[in-house]
């Protein structure tokens, strides 16, 4: 149940963050997980009372209220912080969710955490991917970029999971299966949010959020995006 909960999560998150928009998938991503390592964390208290349906929609919907709400005043804060910042801040939280109580759900979910936040921080600060780019494509040029993304990100995507899914239940015995669970989900937050992107922008199949700069505006589409794969 654990890892089918996260796989859908994951498959849902990527297809947003690299095809719909990278910052809102990410956000509603960390979202998702904090509520729900706050369910597990009251069901692992032994608050039997709390393990129903309505009480963890209730918990979902508390975090995504709390996010609206405060959605600005955190992103005007870890702006201003810069990306060192965020990364901490990405690593504490991410380090805190097992600390109370680490059992391989919680590790889990911290690694997803660990590997998204830090790939999201290194991707504004380096790659710069901006799904929304696709090299001034229209009409079916454009959806098959969007197709190409996918086919390529997703079964790279799905060859780690299945992996990583054998590794950890190859390891249910050993002591060191919360480290190497905690590692694989990391990378595989990390493949999603910049090794994918970076991929993709190699392939051309995705373009690079451009600044406001006159004379970025200037230049020849060619010049500022590069050939790609589906020119006239």
């Amino acid at each position: 149940m654990i890892f089918t909960v996260l796989n859908i999560m994951i498959l849902v998150f990527f297809c947003i963050y690299w095809c719909i928009n990278e910052k809102i998938a990410f956000q509603l991503c960390i979202v998702i997980l904090l509520s729900s390592w706050s369910i597990h964390l009251l069901n692992s208290l032994k608050l039997n009372f709390l393990a129903n349906i309505q009480f963890e929609w209730f918990v979902m919907a508390f975090f995504f209220c709390v996010y609206l709400f405060l959605r600005k005043k955190m992103e005007a804060l870890l702006v201003r912080g810069g990306y060192r910042v965020q990364m901490i801040v990405t690593a504490v939280v991410s380090f805190s969710l097992i600390i109370y109580h680490p059992n391989l759900y919680f590790v889990i979910s911290s690694g997803v955490l660990l590997g998204l936040g830090l790939g999201y921080c290194l991707n504004k600060k380096y790659i710069s991917f901006d799904c929304a780019n696709l090299l001034q494509r229209k009409g079916i040029k454009k959806y098959l970029t969007l197709l190409a993304r996918l086919a390529l990100g997703v079964s790279i995507l799905l060859v780690m999971v299945y992996r990583v899914e054998k590794i950890i239940f190859g390891m249910s015995e050993s002591q060191n299966i919360y480290l190497y669970g905690f590692l694989c989900y990391t990378l595989i937050g990390f493949w999603i949010t910049i090794a994918a992107p970076w991929l993709f922008i190699k392939l051309n199949l995705a373009g690079i959020a451009l600044g406001n700069d006159d004379s970025d505006a200037e230049k020849k589409p060619e010049q500022k995006y590069g050939k790609h794969w589906f020119s006239n």
